[in-house]
């Protein structure tokens, strides 16, 4: 009988698949944990968030609203004339919290609340409204993030992002960048949820003072004028896509029964 060499059919120290296929498995396990621990640490977050007494907020948000906050400008009569406008909504949005106004120069069309009760104005957003009625639409909105705490629970997903990668790998710097897409896309949803939340009642508080919502999809239809939304892209994205919020406003103001009507020419210079 011939002898004839041959490998043994099973080796314990040989990897029978390939490496990748086990570091892919890793990673997908690794993202689905971080996922889900995103999640439900959130549901954490809103509940702390919504039990916090006022005092609590105020004192937490003094440690940090310094270093949040864009620069602004110092000054002026815009910034005095969008205060006023933001106390004229007070009544009708049954706000009584702090809703302090400041304007900073950004080639961006936005506006920001930061802790503390501050609302950033950046100043390129006056060139994407013709009346006061559609800039008090998007402040209204502002006004409805601070009354939803809305910056807090944003905060408190961040503090959960870094405290899963230190969890995991004792290195936020490095670790955060991986679990940044996963974050994004578990927390797209909700974001988009608390824009579209932020927008109804911006339209209640504008039908409250001028008595409709004219201008209410002003600010919108600018931004998306000449623009065209990527199929699919809005759900990547924190706020909805813009002729997907157009058509939301315009559906809630049929089914309110909220008429348009003459809108107030805007005063506060570009």
């Amino acid at each position: 009988m011939k002898y004839e060499p041959s490998l043994p059919q099973h080796n314990d120290n040989v990897i029978q698949e390939h490496p990748l296929k086990d570091f892919l498995s890793i990673l997908i396990k690794l993202a689905a944990l971080a996922l889900l621990g995103f999640f439900l640490l959130g549901l954490l977050v809103d509940a702390v968030v919504d039990r916090m007494d006022a005092s609590t907020e105020a004192s937490l948000t003094q440690l940090i609203a310094d270093k949040a906050a864009p620069a602004p400008v110092r000054g002026g009569t815009r910034e005095v004339q969008l205060q006023a406008l933001v106390d004229s909504l007070r009544s009708c949005a049954r706000f009584t919290g702090p809703a302090t106004v400041h304007l900073t120069e950004s080639d961006t069309p936005n506006a920001v609340v930061v802790p503390g009760g501050h609302i950033y104005v950046f100043s390129a957003l006056l060139k994407n409204v013709q009346s006061e009625n559609g800039l008090a639409f998007v402040l209204a909105h502002e006004m409805a993030h601070l009354a939803h705490r809305d910056h807090l629970r944003a905060l408190g997903r961040g503090i959960v992002l870094y405290g899963l990668a230190a969890l995991i790998s004792g290195d936020t710097s490095a670790l955060a960048g991986v679990l940044a897409p996963v974050q994004q896309l578990g927390d797209a949803s909700y974001s988009r949820s608390r824009e579209s939340a932020a927008d109804a009642r911006a339209l209640q508080v504008l039908a409250c003072r001028y008595g409709h919502a004219g201008g209410a999809t002003e600010f919108f239809e600018a931004l998306a004028k000449g623009k065209r939304d990527i199929p699919g892209s809005h759900y990547f994205q924190s706020h909805p896509a813009m002729q997907a919020r157009i058509a939301a406003l315009q559906a809630a103001m049929a089914q309110q029964g909220i008429k348009t009507g003459v809108v107030t020419p805007l005063a506060v210079p570009r």
